[in-house]
């Protein structure tokens, strides 16, 4: 055996330099398949690791837990514990209040390198402050101050030492060093050094800081743990043995399941797709290899007469799908990682987060394996028949199925050229099948992934976001250490004489608010109640958020509470008349402005469940506010475009809503909290320009929001997973063609003594072609028809189930991509075998007859 182990090499070397255009089909299916596999895999990886990243982003931090209001003493007991395998350590300072900074939280600290890196504040130019002068900002804070990012220059921040006191101090400092600001953040950190913590601390008690609420000079710690697992049960633990009580942690949200859940929804489209790909993939390459051995079939018979084992036959056909993976693979695996760098920063695209490209060594192994065992799972069908055939069967082989037992066909109507050509695709069922799968299975992918696409509803999304086409505010509702000012100048006579002063201005909406203590009714306090006591709510909170749960337990002891009184008008009124926006009685516009009435604000997401008790005043009640009364006309939805922003550093339970004109009676002294206004299509980048101009030389703290603006970032946001989907239904709508074309050639090629015979007897050069014209015409209807039919049943049942929970989309049934390709492949069908014929026809009938097997 050993003798032949050689022979069966060089059977296999030749065998291999004989098809040569086998070969080159066979390397472009298996790049195109290694190509996908190894992008996939790629954006996988990638966007695991950039969505880990960007929920690390949003917390503020990557360690596992949190503590805070710590004394010094306290942060050494934490420390030292066994289960802490490291930490960061910070000082808290104040809040920089200067007035270019409204609108963006500064948190003016001290943290040690640890700290700094693990909440993503440290300096990439320059370095953490040393001297007592030096601090460090990011770029987010520098550029509201409108400073240029250059290290030494003095930097001027109001701060103060007591939040409940205004008393301010001002310190000047020296930059030391600055990084890129993290936008996702809650708040930008503004480091100071060690130095300056001990002069402006020196003294004071941290004990009593905490007993009174302030922060100003207590520890804050970043630890890790031995694992991201059970962390409230370790932070616990911790208190626990080091005997510390009434401190305040908090475990990392990125680290939680439900987190990690996420980021595998978003991971499974990949995973559907290397399935897809998987097929499309075998599909050809199975194909491919199916062909080459019906072609060479003699030739394997003759090899079986001169004694060679089956094993070894099937040893021939693996031996080509080896060098034929030796060279694509390679090529797929350079092509698929340029592929997925390329996508990679469109996918991630919009996460508030810089995309970074995540390549293991594990991408290109997985990646290569998986096309391998394509191409073995691909080969091993034709190598078992090359291995099975007779010599006696090899030499009477023809084109066609080897199981099918043919029946002579009796036709009163004689032959003609389309059933002649049907005929011939029916000779072998299984290749037919195969490549009319390919290109179906190409079709269909692009028309469901069109129509999902195509089911977005932007109305609905905007909805959501925003209610009209500009929306100001005022800069202390976006504060995070604090409360809203109701006596705010952002939103000035000067701003609001500019809007209104707007060409195309179509409509105007201004919301003011006041936070105050509410006496709750009867029916309300009963209503409350029955709501928090229903779905486990109460107990959930308890468990989750011990601040909320004891100002619940306070407002029933006490029958008052926290509420906001908000004043409305203009397009807020119109949105309120929007059927869907109140859950509760009516809402009737000119009755509600007369005076007398008042509407009520639903729990949040209430909208989206079954009509249930909701924890605010029942419709028809009287509701006492400053001594006048006001029946309850309807209860309406939380609309988020409206009521974001903070109030009171108090949780509030109950929302009202009352005409503009009687809110300004009660609250003359109160500003604009929001100004919501329309313009016209023409006229919308004129009015975003003027509020860029205001920003940048009026007021800094402008903060304003442009739906135009919102949709754009939302169609970038998910304008990569469009062009990923439609790419990847591309390209195995194009190893389907190349199926296509690689069946058609073959045919007409291995055919060429049979075309030879058939002309010999009369056959014309045209009834040839229109023959060859007419099986790629039926590959063609027949892929379009199962095309057509599973599309519909694709795009009706699973697609519509796709969107069915999805409140931005509104399903919308359509088979445009089908259409559009419907032409692309009957030109394809026509041409490819009029190529075929062309090439054909160069050998005249005396060749081909004379052409040796």
């Amino acid at each position: 055996m050993k003798k032949q182990k050689p022979i069966i090499r060089t059977l296999t070397s030749r065998s291999f330099k004989a098809n040569k255009t086998r070969n080159l089909v066979a390397i472009l299916a298996i790049v195109l398949t290694t190509l996908m596999f190894t992008s996939l895999f790629v954006l996988s990886q990638s966007m695991v690791k950039n969505l880990q990243e960007m929920n690390f982003q949003q917390a503020g931090y990557n360690s596992h837990l949190t503590f805070s209001s710590l004394t010094d003493a306290e942060m050494d007991k934490i420390t030292a514990h066994e289960a802490v395998k490291d930490w960061g350590k910070s000082i808290v300072i104040g809040v920089a209040e200067n007035e270019e900074l409204t609108g963006r939280q500064v948190e003016i600290r001290y943290a040690d390198e640890n700290y700094a890196a693990s909440a993503f504040s440290m300096p990439t130019t320059g370095k953490l402050p040393v001297s007592e002068n030096e601090i460090a900002l990011d770029t987010i804070t520098l550029d509201k101050m409108g400073l240029p990012y250059e290290l030494g220059q003095e930097i001027t921040l109001r701060w103060r030492k007591d939040l409940t006191s205004t008393d301010y101090t001002t310190s000047t400092f020296v930059l030391s060093g600055y990084w890129d600001g993290n936008s996702a953040a809650m708040a930008s950190m503004a480091w100071v050094s060690q130095a300056f913590v001990e002069k402006e601390c020196a003294g004071i008690s941290q004990a009593d800081q905490r007993d009174n609420g302030q922060f100003f000079g207590m520890g804050m710690l970043h630890v890790n743990v031995g694992s991201s697992k059970y962390l409230e049960q370790t932070a616990e633990q911790i208190l626990t043995d080091t005997g510390l009580t009434g401190i305040s942690y908090g475990t990392n949200m990125a680290y939680d399941s439900t987190m990690n859940q996420n980021i595998l929804k978003e991971v499974i489209p990949m995973l559907i797709c290397m399935v897809l790909v998987f097929a499309s993939g075998y599909l050809i390459i199975y194909n491919i290899f199916q062909i080459s051995v019906a072609t060479d079939i003699r030739f394997y018979g003759k090899l079986k007469t001169l004694g060679t084992s089956k094993k070894q036959l099937k040893k021939m056909i693996y031996g080509q799908a080896n060098r034929l993976s030796l060279i694509g693979i390679p090529i797929g695996l350079i092509f698929g990682y340029v592929l997925g760098t390329v996508l990679v920063p469109m996918l991630i695209t919009g996460t508030g987060t810089k995309a970074a490209v995540s390549v293991t060594p594990y991408v290109f192994i997985g990646s290569a394996l998986f096309a391998y065992l394509t191409v073995l799972i691909s080969c091993k069908k034709p190598a078992k028949i090359a291995g099975k055939v007779s010599p006696m069967e090899a030499l009477r082989y023809i084109d066609a199925g080897t199981s099918s037992k043919k029946k002579i066909k009796k036709s009163t109507g004689g032959a003609s050229i389309p059933k002649m050509a049907l005929a011939n695709l029916g000779r072998n069922k299984k290749r037919t099948f195969t490549v009319i799968c390919s290109l179906t299975l190409g079709l269909v992918l692009l028309t469901c992934i069109y129509a999902k696409n195509a089911s977005f509803d932007i109305d609905k999304y905007m909805s959501q976001q925003v209610i009209s086409d500009f929306e100001v505010k005022d800069s202390s509702i976006a504060t995070n250490f604090g409360t809203y000012n109701p006596y705010g100048t952002t939103i000035s006579d000067e701003l609001v004489s500019r809007i209104n002063s707007l060409d195309g201005l179509e409509a105007i909406g201004h919301l003011y608010s006041q936070v105050f203590v509410h006496e709750i009714g009867a029916t309300a306090l009963a209503n409350i109640r029955t709501y928090y006591n229903a779905d486990e709510r109460l107990p959930y909170i308890e468990a989750t958020d011990a601040g909320l749960a004891q100002s619940y337990h306070d407002m029933i002891d006490s029958g008052e509470c926290v509420a906001v009184l908000y004043g409305v008008d203009g397009l807020i009124l119109d949105t309120f008349s929007e059927d869907y926006r109140i859950l509760d009685g009516t809402f009737d516009k000119d009755k509600f402005q007369s005076g007398g009435y008042i509407l009520v604000e639903a729990a949040e997401g209430a909208e989206e469940l079954e009509k249930e008790t909701q924890p605010t005043y029942s419709v028809g009640d009287m509701v006492d506010l400053n001594g006048q009364q006001y029946e309850v006309m309807g209860i309406v939805a939380n609309i988020t475009a409206i009521t974001e922003g903070v109030n009171s550093d108090t949780a509030n339970f109950l929302s009202f809503y009352l005409p503009a004109d009687t809110f300004r009676e009660m609250y003359p002294e109160n500003t604009m909290r929001k100004m919501f206004f329309d313009v016209s299509d023409e006229f919308q980048a004129q009015a975003e320009q003027m509020l860029i101009d205001y920003r940048n030389d009026a007021d800094k703290s402008l903060t304003f929001t442009s739906k135009n603006t919102l949709a754009e970032h939302y169609q970038e946001q998910t304008r990569a997973n469009t062009i990923t989907g439609f790419s990847i239904s591309v390209i195995i709508a194009f190893v389907g063609i190349l199926n296509f074309i690689n069946s058609m050639v073959t045919a007409i090629v291995s055919r060429q003594k049979e075309f030879a015979m058939i002309q010999s007897v009369g056959m014309t050069k045209r009834q040839l072609r229109s023959m060859l014209i007419d099986e790629g015409l039926y590959y063609a209807v027949s892929t379009l028809v199962a095309s057509y039919v599973l599309g519909t049943l694709g795009v009706a049942i699973g697609v519509r189930a796709m969107v069915s929970g999805d409140w931005t989309a509104t399903f919308h049934f359509t088979l445009i991509p089908l259409v559009i390709c419907t032409p692309i492949l009957i030109i394809f069908a026509i041409l490819i075998p009029y190529i075929c014929f062309k090439n054909l026809e160069k050998q005249s009938i005396v060749e081909r007859l004379r052409a040796t097997d």
